[in-house]
């Protein structure tokens, strides 16, 4: 028995394209994953803080140099009116709905809290917000060097010429 028929052989590259629904899932797990450490943090009342890098210009060099900080990060949860914690799931500074009627979670106390975020972790990895995500994909303004409609080419102008 060979070694390589002990394990699973696939066709996938990493030079493959990745789909725009697998990229804001894989983001929305990274951001997930974030809140489910501040809310482990919060549960023990600590405060989480995120490392960012920013790039900084060195008065001496005078180039750019990385220096990293800590920041602490959005909370997606808050208190409602009857005092209950509430999620909800945001792509930037949308509010991701859950479904037609509902765009958040109600959790209880601080100790439900990052048990629930893991539970909406794995609904994500399970695909059942998939719908939700692939509108928010389909709503995007486009963005960067392409994000400007080009003028149409006026075709049907003859050549003008001047006559003395």
């Amino acid at each position: 028995m060979s070694n390589l028929s002990k394990l699973t052989l696939t066709t996938t590259t990493p030079n493959q394209p990745m789909t725009a629904l697998a990229r804001k899932r894989i983001k929305l797990i990274q951001k997930l994953d974030k809140q489910i450490l501040a809310a482990e943090a919060e549960a023990n009342d600590e405060v989480f803080m995120e490392d960012i890098r920013r790039w900084v210009r060195n008065e001496e060099t005078g180039k750019n140099d990385p220096v990293m900080f800590e920041r602490p990060i959005k909370k997606w949860w808050w208190t409602n009116q009857h005092g209950a914690l509430m999620i909800s799931l945001k792509d930037g500074n949308k509010i991701i709905p859950l479904d037609e009627k509902h765009s958040s979670i109600e959790v209880g106390g601080i100790e439900s809290l990052a048990g629930s975020l893991e539970t909406v972790r794995a609904a994500v990895i399970a695909g059942e917000l998939d719908t939700q995500l692939e509108k928010l994909i389909a709503e995007r303004k486009p963005f960067g060097k392409n994000s400007k409609k080009q003028p149409a080419m006026k075709t049907g102008y003859s050549k003008i010429t001047k006559t003395h």
